[in-house]
């Protein structure tokens, strides 16, 4: 997924991004060296941020971000502590000017430090290379040097998304010159010395076609303490896969082909438990299941206008979430809740459960259909003025979205709601022409930017057909905001409004898992990227 300006102020404040340590080092002296062997995933086509490497899944930011990092990394939290710099100052007033300070011992893996040119450098290569990514072009002014370590970005106006600006930094002394898309694709290397290059904890030591490739310890790597292991190897799928294939998944930890593997089929949680020596955490990813109604034409005639509005309330409360989140996960992780934002993770510091009120209450259900105007037939099932309450709910067929729409069936059918369920591989084409009553589906998202394409008024992926003026306010408002406290008190905002229209509801944050050597120490699993602390994990015993 992907703004009315705040008052001019005459003074200019400053903002400080503070400085976050790197993840904590173990509390006891960990056993230096060894490999861990991560996998099967899907294999990419090469590594190279310019050009589509196809099939590589969301591993290929995993590895690239260790080898290629950007001047702000990723935390467990989801939030952007400091990597190639030690912070970033901004100003809340025009110009609104970004000023990065490079941390003086960052240096490529050659030696080379990393400078000012560098930055300058991948902002000029992103606006030559990706003509998609519209964000530098659109945003972006000036990139300046003050100084060896310093840059000045001007940017044309606020824009929320700025972290992602510089969310890789490219070495100038090795690719000046040569043309970006024909470069990286079996390893990420100097195209002068044909030497391995990075910025990061990890080098790209080797890449063996069908099979695996190897990060290797970066020896001049200058953060905080370079990495633990000597090597991460990471294995790809026997055959052309999407996701980790979940029977590959258990006979690589079973046989010990792979130390460390992630599912998101949770299903095969109870037999990687039955795996001697292996740790399995399920942990909640980047990806949240929702329902969205179809509130223009193409949808059901009482799910629009006001009275629509009563009967989207009623079908929320006609949902038990939280059974549901306990039958398809509670055996795993009795822990696990439903989601109460449609703006932000339940893992995100600024969550706010703004949909908690949404619990299941049939009486409420029926009194709100009632108010609506419905009367409940002979057969149980509620009609309104604009017919009987029978409605298509579409989804994606997955065995766990599967079992979950059949409970709302069920759930619903109680109050006196008919739902008929279909499953479609061609669902996005569908919602986009606003061919449905109610879908199911997930957005993979971090860091609550860009909403307002999703529930703002004409929005580019509103499916809904939703407009409530304040909301989209809120939100375009809320992608110029800069500070992102700031930012989530306006999301929030808007996020309650969400909760009184009903244009959507938001279920679950989709549960992956992993399961690993209980040798392998300091895994901290994030939503965003599992290697984010790879430099940390440290080996009990050598492999």
């Amino acid at each position: 997924m992907r703004r009315t300006p705040l008052a001019f102020v005459a003074l200019v404040l400053i903002a400080v991004v503070a400085v976050a340590p790197a993840a904590g080092s173990p509390a006891q002296s960990p056993k230096r060296g060894g490999t861990v062997v991560f996998g099967p995933v899907a294999e990419s086509s090469c590594l190279n941020p310019f050009i589509d490497c196809g099939g590589g899944g969301p591993q290929f930011g995993w590895i690239f971000e260790r080898v290629i990092p950007g001047a702000l990394g990723l935390a467990r939290d989801s939030t952007r502590p400091p990597a190639l710099v030690s912070g970033v100052t901004f100003t809340r007033t025009p110009p609104f000017t970004l000023t990065y300070t490079i941390r003086p011992e960052a240096r490529w893996s050659d030696g080379v430090p990393v400078t000012a040119r560098d930055f300058r450098f991948t902002h000029r290569a992103i606006n030559e290379y990706l003509p998609s990514d519209d964000v530098h072009r659109t945003y972006v002014d000036s990139v300046r040097s003050v100084d060896a370590k310093t840059v000045r970005v001007v940017l044309r106006s606020r824009y929320a998304g700025w972290r992602r600006l510089f969310w890789f930094v490219l070495p100038q002394h090795a690719l000046a010159g040569e043309d970006l898309a024909r470069v990286w694709t079996d390893g990420i290397e100097n195209p002068k010395t044909g030497r391995s290059i990075g910025s990061g904890p990890f080098l790209v030591g080797g890449w063996d076609r069908g099979k695996q490739l190897t990060l290797v310890r970066n020896p001049n790597y200058w953060g905080p303490h370079k990495a633990y292991l000597d090597r991460l190897i990471i294995r790809f799928c026997r055959a052309v896969c999407l996701a980790p294939p979940p029977d590959e998944v258990l006979e690589s930890m079973r046989t010990g082909a792979v130390d460390f593997a992630y599912a998101r089929d949770t299903e095969i949680v109870p037999d990687l438990r039955r795996i001697r020596g292996t740790i399995v955490r399920p942990y909640r990813s980047n990806g949240w299941e929702h329902l969205d109604f179809r509130l223009a034409s193409g949808g059901h005639p009482a799910l629009q206008g006001s009275k629509g509005k009563l009967v989207r309330q009623a079908f929320a409360y006609s949902i038990d979430r939280a059974e549901i989140v306990r039958r398809l996960w509670g055996e795993i992780d009795p822990t696990y809740r439903p989601l109460h934002s449609a703006v932000l993770f339940n893992t995100d510091r600024h969550y706010a459960p703004n949909w908690d009120g949404y619990v299941y209450r049939p009486n409420l259900a029926r009194s709100l259909l009632e108010r609506a105007g419905c009367r409940r037939g002979a057969d149980g099932i509620y009609a309104c003025g604009a017919g009987r309450l029978s409605f298509r709910l579409t989804t994606l067929p997955t065995r766990a979205r599967e079992r979950a729409v059949e409970l709302m069936q069920l759930q619903l059918r109680r109050v006196g709601i008919e739902v008929g369920l279909s499953y479609n591989r061609g669902l996005f084409e569908q919602a986009s022409r606003g061919d449905f009553d109610v879908v199911s589906f997930a957005w993979i998202g971090v860091d609550g930017f860009g909403h307002k394409h999703v529930y703002g008024c004409r929005g580019s992926a509103n499916y809904t057909g939703y407009c409530q003026r304040i909301v989209t306010a809120e939100l375009d408002q809320a992608d110029r905001i800069l500070d992102d406290a700031q930012r989530a008190r306006v999301l929030n905002r808007a996020d309650r409004q969400l909760a009184k229209d009903v244009p959507v509801i938001p279920l679950y944050q989709i549960p992956w898992v992993l399961a690993y050597k209980s040798t392998l120490r300091n895994v901290l699993p994030s939503s965003d990227n599992l290697f984010w602390n790879a430099e940390d994990w440290w080996l009990a015993q050598s492999r």
